[in-house]
């Protein structure tokens, strides 16, 4: 009690916090979990019989005539009774068969390949790209402010707007067919570029690269001035190349930094949703997040709460991943 009576107001204070995480989070991730491990063909029958129920009760309560009540009232006991056995069925208790189903499903199994090949072929490409700028953007020059703030611009534009950008570029007839076609190296027949396969994963990749770079190039940015002068100083009086000296003074250092940059990408392209949904849709190029999309969309809610299931404990172990890199960094420094 007397902690209560100390840090009262502090408590108070921190109720409206508890009741977003714990309403907003907290329960429709658990939520999604429990519909996960409840058989598809019992989800399905039991929404809409429940629904059935509702409706049965709404015409009830406003029948015209004792009659019309009369068959409502039976409709409703038949629904109900029929729900009761449902629910005595044998796939109404807990269930693995939306699993068994999604790693049996080759869309789901092309999903977590497609998701996987972004998400690697992003971080790869976005590392070099992120450090090269990051290196120049530390070296003094006329401008460098200006620069800095172009290279930051695609952080501060919606991803739904990146994703018709890059429309106008991907498109059939967008601008990246037409410069193939000027320089001869692309006949009368454009290449469409959200046909699926390499070409879509490698057009999602170059998308999203833009979209997320300006956050690896602060990181880096950061970590680059973060590394004491004086360690600079003295691999010029050695008068070490400047390759040698990135590579075995600069990227040891930049370690830390990289780390972080990586796992908070790889938390990210893994939930990966408005790009390819925009640019490559959900048959072609079915990534998890947007499998789970379409299955939901189909109604198949228990399947899409699977799917999703497993894309939280992907996200869950990056970011547990990064917390534990986070404290043995901050007890390495202690």
């Amino acid at each position: 009690m007397r902690f209560v009576k100390t840090y009262w107001l502090e408590m108070l204070m921190v109720i409206p916090l508890f009741a977003y995480i714990t309403g907003f989070t907290l329960l429709p991730i658990l939520t999604n979990v429990k519909e996960s491990f409840i058989d598809q063909r019992f989800g399905r029958r039991y929404d809409i019989l429940v629904s059935k129920i509702a409706d049965i009760k709404y015409d009830v309560e406003h029948a015209p005539d004792n009659e019309e009540k009369g068959a409502y009232e039976k409709e409703r006991a038949e629904t109900a009774l029929a729900l009761e056995r449902l629910q005595h069925s044998p796939y109404a208790s807990f269930s693995l068969s939306n699993y068994r189903k999604l790693f049996t499903d080759r869309s789901f199994i092309k999903a977590i390949f497609n998701t996987l090949a972004i998400t690697l072929m992003g971080l790869s490409l976005q590392l070099v790209v992120a450090m090269s700028i990051a290196l120049l953007l530390t070296q003094p020059f006329h401008g460098k402010g200006f620069f800095r703030t172009i290279v930051l611009t695609p952080l501060g534009i919606p991803t739904i707007v990146s994703a018709t950008i890059m429309t106008y570029i991907f498109d059939t007839a967008g601008y990246l067919n037409e410069v193939l076609y000027k320089l001869g190296l692309l006949g009368e027949v454009p290449i469409d570029w959200a046909q699926g396969g390499w070409l879509s994963i490698c057009m999602v990749v170059f998308a999203d690269t833009w979209k997320v770079l300006p956050l690896m190039v602060l990181l880096f940015i950061a970590g680059l001035e973060a590394i004491p002068q004086s360690v600079h100083e003295a691999t010029q009086i050695d008068g070490s190349p400047p390759l040698y000296k990135f590579f075995t003074v600069t990227l040891p250092l930049m370690k830390p930094y990289i780390t972080i940059a990586l796992i908070l990408r790889a938390i990210d392209a893994f939930r990966i949703f408005e790009l390819p949904l925009i640019l490559t849709g959900t048959a072609t190029t079915p990534l998890i997040s947007t499998f789970t999309y379409s299955e939901y969309t189909r109604q198949n809610y228990n399947l899409s709460a699977a799917s999703g299931t497993i894309l939280t404990g992907i996200i869950l172990i990056f970011v547990f991943t990064y917390l534990y890199v986070v404290e043995r960094e901050r007890g390495t420094n202690a």
